[in-house]
């Protein structure tokens, strides 16, 4: 048990002084903080656009085609979820810059050269015979047990979360974040559209919207059709964004949670363990 116990210390050192273990860790951190920044760019992007829209809804009343009321009904519903969209992708955006800090506090030089400390500590009293079911013993193994934890408990949920992405939530992840990002450029081009239907209007007279130049921009447009095809790629979108958010929920607010969770009665634990060695065999009394 000694010599076990001292190779998997001295396990842990090398990993610990290990710089691509953080450097690996702190990459995938990186990728899933991008994620994040790009989703929450993608729905402030899709606020923008809706709220261009439907800014320009008086512009078009007077002339009696009512063609921003009827926008304006599809978008509400929808601008409201973008927006809680959005503050689901800020919460989760600070989440991961604070998952960051702590990578890199758990990196510092100040764990590195307390997990070396515990572990020659630990190994000294190990092998010293009259220390081998002394207190000096058992503290010296807390201490490298809760110095262990704290270095490598951020690295291990990095990992692990970035494991579970890639191989259950990636492609979901990227086929929802494709069709909200189609239905940005959709809403994009019924924006153009409609400043060229305010060029028109305003070049055309306020109350002579009726012109023939003015009916050929709105027969271009194929105004109803236009509506049933954008409230198809609003409930779309809308399904998608649901399926982001909880992609984003689960990563960064439960999974750090748990995580935190797990931290806590680990460090419990382990001051609640009573680490001894009698005849070679450890007997942990609670």
């Amino acid at each position: 048990m000694k010599v076990f116990l001292t190779i998997f210390m001295l396990i842990m050192l090398v990993l610990s002084l290990a710089l691509g273990v953080d450097e690996s860790a702190k990459e995938m951190q990186s990728e899933a903080f991008n994620r994040a920044l790009s989703a929450f760019g993608l729905a402030k992007g899709l606020n923008m656009v809706i709220s261009l829209i439907q800014g320009t809804e008086l512009s078009f009343t007077p002339v009696g085609v009512g063609l921003n009321f009827s926008i304006g009904e599809v978008l509400d519903p929808f601008n409201d979820m973008v927006e809680r969209f959005s503050w689901v992708m800020l919460a989760s955006s600070v989440s991961l810059g604070i998952q960051k800090i702590l990578l890199e506090l758990s990196s510092g030089l100040f764990l590195q050269l307390a997990l070396l400390l515990s572990v020659l500590l630990s190994s000294v009293l190990l092998w010293v015979k009259k220390y081998e079911n002394s207190l000096f013993l058992s503290y010296a193994l807390k201490f490298f047990t809760l110095v262990l934890i704290l270095r490598f408990s951020a690295v291990l949920f990095i990992y692990s979360t970035e494991i579970l992405h890639n191989s259950v939530l990636e492609t979901q992840y990227i086929e929802s974040s494709q069709v909200v990002s189609v239905t940005k450029v959709e809403l994009d081009e019924l924006h153009n559209k409609n400043k060229i239907l305010v060029k028109e209007q305003k070049r055309e007279g306020f109350f002579s919207g009726l012109s023939s130049k003015y009916d050929r921009v709105l027969k271009n447009l194929n105004v109803s059709k236009q509506l049933e095809a954008m409230q198809n790629s609003i409930d779309n979108a809308s399904k998608n964004i649901i399926t982001l958010i909880t992609i984003f929920v689960f990563e960064s607010v439960l999974l750090p949670l748990l995580f935190f969770w797990f931290l806590i009665a680990s460090v419990k634990m382990v001051f609640r363990t009573e680490f001894k060695f009698e005849k070679l065999n450890t007997v942990y009394n609670h």
